[in-house]
């Protein structure tokens, strides 16, 4: 089976792999750059941590072997591949050696070693930004029947009891990533919940003791989504009627609960990536 690459945001997308005779070769990811947030202190050892550390961004190299028709073909794709790579805006990165796994980078080099006239290794160095890699698709999508387009080491996501859209008031939700998922990190999630709640609503994760609440009434057909750490109510926000918390979800299954005084019928949907480091 032939190796794919693919590029794409929400403008173009690009199958390098379908340019005749451009075979993939191999990938390699650099290492986890830790960044500790630290400082000396006079007559102590060592540093005193301020906060948790935080990850720097990596390099993710993919080798590509091109075998030319003669020396104009060849310098006619090296052009190719320098328009396609380089671009003003961000993309993805999806390779079939992982094929659950999409990157969030910009181009940094393109190496070439040239074999003779028309013959070429390419190895094209991406700056993966965020610091992490994604699942392919985020959990609004998920089902059994897309299992292999989930980067997964066991066998969970094969466990017909996950799921990410609720009615019951207590539930879990999975977070099949290598790390937690924190807004206030940066990591992207959605938070979507209908509910006939008179008197405001909490949202509890008991798993990692964070805690949502919306003080004010509000109707089912009124959707209330947390959008990281921005409550918002017909694209507005509404963090004045909140307690400005927010949810956290821990590596693992994470118990959830929604409460309130009278609360009446609720749908409660959690939408992320998994994030792997």
């Amino acid at each position: 089976m032939e190796k794919t690459v693919k590029i794409y945001n929400d403008s173009f997308e690009k199958v390098l792999t379908d340019i005749p005779k451009l075979k993939m070769l191999d990938f390699d990811e650099d290492g986890v750059e830790v960044v500790v947030n630290s400082q000396e202190m006079s007559g102590r050892d060592g540093v005193g941590l301020l906060g948790p550390a935080s990850f720097g961004a990596y390099n993710l190299i993919i080798r590509l072997f091109y075998t030319g028709q003669d020396t104009k073909d060849y310098n006619l794709l090296k052009q190719k591949l320098r328009s396609l790579l380089f671009r003003r805006d961000p993309y993805f990165v999806v390779h079939s050696d992982m094929p659950g796994k999409k990157y969030a980078v910009y181009c940094d080099e393109n190496a070439i070693t040239d074999v003779g006239t028309r013959y070429g290794e390419f190895e094209i160095s991406f700056v993966v930004y965020k610091g992490y890699s994604e699942s392919l698709l985020n959990t609004g999508e998920f089902s059994l029947d897309k299992a292999d387009k989930w980067q997964f080491e066991n066998g969970h996501m094969a466990n017909s009891n996950i799921k990410y859209k609720h009615t019951a008031s207590s539930f879990r939700i999975y977070n099949g990533s290598d790390d937690a998922i924190n807004p206030i990190l940066g990591y992207e999630m959605k938070i979507k919940v209908n509910t006939e709640a008179p008197h405001g609503f909490k949202l509890i994760n008991h798993t990692t003791e964070t805690e949502f609440e919306y003080k004010k009434a509000i109707k089912k057909n009124s959707q209330l989504i947390l959008d990281g750490v921005y409550p918002l109510i017909n694209n507005k926000r509404v963090g004045v009627d909140t307690n400005w918390g927010w949810i956290n979800l821990d590596k693992g299954f994470n118990d959830i609960e929604i409460t309130g005084k009278n609360l009446g019928s609720t749908t409660v949907e959690f939408i992320f990536n998994f994030v792997y480091r």
